[in-house]
């Protein structure tokens, strides 16, 4: 009950020096208005250049495909052929490891470099964000013109000089800011990936072009250990090809050179050409009905991304909002004021 009333006591308090602040701004009106004034005049300035600045935003809604799609047929063949390991994984794809990995350095640059068509022209991507970002009046005023005439005559990333590599991880830096894959419903699978720059054509290409690099960084990863197995089974089928081959070939003219066998070891070892000969056909018909089967599930897996809304041509303009810069520049106008008018009330008291 105590507490109760020091917080009721607290609160009248409170209230009562709130309305000790209303004579201060009577008596101090002009100066206050002219304080808020001046703060809504930079206010009002601020947000007309950043209304100027349009923003081109380009969205692409697509689905991951789930884990362990593909992964039964491929463990069953290479148990067959008694290999452990190659079993189907996309750990490297999902949940918070296939954020971090759209951050590598390693797709961007592989991305800046491919070869990529804007209207009539073609060129690597990387020349044409440095045409036509328009960053030189904005967040890279301070660099030299040298700098944006620049041109890459590479397509691998791995054969940059340091003078690419420089200029790559400043485009880097700047994407990776303006690329964003985001779960609007933590219910639903759908991902959205947002692109913005100061050009709507650059927006549209940079993520139709990020999202297929990544795709094929994905495709690339996920058949990797298939084409080493198919690598090993088509090395499997033409050895017992081989092997076959000779000793049909070997039944055969033994069967030439006996043809009335009489001799119990000679028909032993025709019997025992005849069984390596079934065998090995055998194990034969059965490789190549692996081997096809793998082919077959290669050709089967599916990218890792299915579309669901792509990005068209012209984006969208990102709506600028006014108000709140101003709001906060007319309370930051008035809190100066009000601060210089204590001081200069202070200095008065203080000369008198």
């Amino acid at each position: 009950m105590a507490e109760l009333r020091s917080d009721q006591f607290s609160f009248k308090r409170l209230l009562f020096k709130c309305f000790l602040l209303i004579p201060f701004f009577k008596k101090n009106r002009k100066k206050l208005l002219i304080g808020a004034f001046i703060g809504f005049a930079a206010g009002i300035s601020v947000e007309i250049i950043r209304s100027q600045n349009k923003i081109y935003k380009a969205q692409i809604v697509f689905v991951m495909d789930s884990e362990g799609s593909s992964g039964g047929g491929l463990a069953d063949i290479a148990s067959s052929l008694g290999l452990g390991g190659f079993t189907a994984s996309n750990s490297l794809f999902s949940g918070e490891n296939f954020k971090e990995l759209l951050k590598t350095k390693a797709l961007f640059r592989k991305a800046l470099l491919t070869r990529v068509k804007f209207g009539d022209k073609e060129d690597l991507f990387a020349n044409f964000f440095l045409q036509k970002a328009d960053l030189k009046k904005h967040e890279w005023s301070d660099l030299p013109d040298d700098f944006f005439n620049y041109r890459f005559k590479i397509s691998d990333p791995s054969q940059a000089n340091e003078q690419d590599r420089n200029i790559m991880n400043a485009i880097y830096e700047y994407l990776k800011g303006n690329t964003v894959i985001s779960n609007e419903n933590p219910k639903s699978s759908f991902l959205t990936m947002t692109v913005e720059t100061r050009n709507d054509t650059l927006s549209y290409t940079w993520s139709k072009l990020y999202l297929k690099t990544v795709t094929e960084f994905y495709i690339q990863t996920k058949t990797k250990k298939s084409k080493e197995l198919l690598v090993i089974m088509d090395k499997r089928v033409d050895s017992l090809r081989s092997a076959l081959y000779y000793t049909q070939g070997k039944l055969a003219n033994y069967n030439d050179q006996n043809q009335q066998i009489i001799y119990q070891r000679a028909r032993i070892t025709a019997e025992r050409l005849q069984m390596n000969s079934s065998q090995l056909q055998s194990m034969y018909f059965e490789a190549v009905r692996n081997f096809d089967n793998l082919k077959f599930s290669l050709i089967k897996e599916s990218p890792l991304f299915t579309i669901i809304s792509d990005s068209e041509l012209p984006t969208k303009i990102e709506v600028y909002f006014w108000g709140p810069i101003t709001l906060v520049a007319v309370v930051i106008g008035m809190l100066i004021t009000s601060l210089l008018i204590y001081i200069g009330s202070v200095y008065r008291e203080l000369m008198a």
